[in-house]
């Protein structure tokens, strides 16, 4: 073989393992979905040509809408449903202008055929749907939620609207489900917001109470904004792949595990949780969830595609399981975390199988020592140190060599393990931690400090 050939062959070789390695760097960094192409205009606009408008008067029988076109309805169905069943191409906006719909045996809007449906929540009004009685099939389409949308499905509007049902999930979509305001009170046996491709949301108030996931998505959930208070039996907010939040307010009082998915990227927003297990958790592979976790992968190597990555926004855990959890990578560049994880050593605050980086942000995570885990890669001060004893709400001090203070936390848990990471902590420099009436002083000769106490990837 000749020079040339040899020297290409080798130069195709290293095209191959570059682009190989790249991919797989990217595919663990950089979040697929484009937040700002999500909502359109008219997903948005919840005004309407009153001109163009035809108005129904609801009184004891269903409706069926079968033309494009604007609705505004009002009045009460004390056992029936709004149909929509129109032209694959349609676009139809139904105008809620204080409704109260319940339905023994279905949902009580049914879009059955549309290109897409916009339901409005008038100003000033309030709405109110239920399913009163099990779910019945029509035909081949299995009926789950008080709305339930086998196209794509837009919220919006100032209005509210409470739904409710023992029997299943509030409002779904088979398609996209977008909400860009209005206030919901939602209370349920099912999810409260469930959908096939994605669910997205720009605004809106959001009070969800759910025996299931309170969010739950097969592909991809965004949260650009909207306030959320969440009461799950199951997960706080659910999805198959990525999770992704860039704004807006999430506050999880209960939950079996707050967020998870395949991927989670925070970028934005304030988010609060508390966990009965996991507070973040991502895993590749089917639902983890409730009773349901056995098998679910594999418990100690990296799933490729598997990340947690934090850029920004304020993130409190507080968990019973893992604090942040990752079957493959975590990556935090910035925002403020605070973790107060578990007070069993068979957890720990920080939990990874692959790897976990700082570049920029504040990470507090505390909790019990036996699992505790430090970051892998730094460009900022990280330092673990684990007491000899336990502690029950003291309070977390660390200070520089002079005594400055530069950061500190009450905790509300025993604990006997701190991890903390901020751009403050500077290589050379010596620092103390100080909990409750004991401390440590420690000198960072490099930017991490502290070895992991136990295995990552035991639960």
């Amino acid at each position: 073989m000749s020079f040339k050939r040899t020297l290409c062959l080798i130069l195709a070789i290293l095209l191959i393992v570059f682009s190989f390695y790249g991919c797989k760097a990217n595919s663990n960094t950089e979040s697929s979905l484009n937040i700002n192409e999500l909502f359109t205009d008219r997903d948005k606009d919840s005004s309407y040509d009153e001109s163009q408008a035809q108005f129904i008067s609801l009184s004891d029988e269903s409706v069926t809408i079968k033309d494009e076109g604007i609705y505004v309805i009002s009045g009460t169905l004390s056992d029936g449903q709004i149909i929509v069943d129109s032209d694959d191409a349609d676009k139809i906006q139904l105008v809620l202008n204080g409704v109260k719909i319940t339905s023994s045996t279905g949902a009580a809007i049914y879009v059955k055929e549309a290109d897409k449906v916009f339901i409005t929540l008038a100003d000033k009004t309030t709405n109110e749907l239920a399913t009163s009685g099990e779910f019945q099939a029509d035909g081949e389409t299995n009926i789950d939620g008080v709305i339930f949308s086998k196209s794509d499905l837009t919220l919006n509007g100032s209005g509210t609207l409470s739904l409710s049902t023992s029997y299943g999930n509030g409002i779904v979509s088979k398609d996209d489900l977008k909400i860009t305001g209005g206030t919901y009170s939602i209370s349920v046996s099912g999810s409260g917001l469930e959908a096939n491709d994605i669910i997205a949301t720009a605004g809106g108030t959001f009070n969800i109470t759910s025996e299931n996931d309170a969010l739950h998505c097969d592909a991809d959930v965004a949260i650009t904004g909207g306030t959320f208070t969440i009461s799950a039996e199951d997960d706080g907010i659910h999805t198959d792949n990525a999770l992704y939040v860039s704004g807006g307010t999430i506050d999880i009082l209960t939950s079996y595990e707050g967020l998870e998915g395949k991927e989670i990227h925070i970028s934005g927003g304030d988010i609060s949780l508390d966990s009965n297990d996991d507070g973040l958790n991502a895993a590749g592979g089917n639902d983890s969830s409730g009773s349901s976790r056995q098998g679910f992968r594999d418990e100690f190597s990296a799933q490729e595609g598997v990340i947690i990555d934090i850029s920004g926004g304020s993130l409190y855990v507080n968990c019973s399981g893992d604090g942040i959890d990752s079957n493959g990578d975590i990556s935090i560049s910035g925002g403020s975390i605070v973790v107060e994880g578990p007070e069993n050593n068979g957890n720990g605050s920080l939990d990874y199988n692959g790897s976990a980086e700082i570049t920029g942000g504040t990470l507090l995570a505390i909790g019990a020592s036996g699992m505790a885990m430090n970051l892998t890669e730094a460009n900022q001060g990280s330092i673990l140190v684990n007491f000899n004893a336990s502690y029950s709400n003291e309070t977390i001090i660390i200070s520089d060599s002079e005594g400055n203070e530069i950061y500190s936390f009450e905790s509300s848990k025993t604990i006997n393990s701190v991890l903390f990471s901020s751009p403050d902590l500077k290589k050379g420099e010596t620092y103390t931690i100080t909990l409750g009436d004991k401390y440590q002083s420690v000198t960072l000769d490099d930017y991490i400090y502290g070895s992991s106490s136990g295995m990552g990837g035991m639960r």
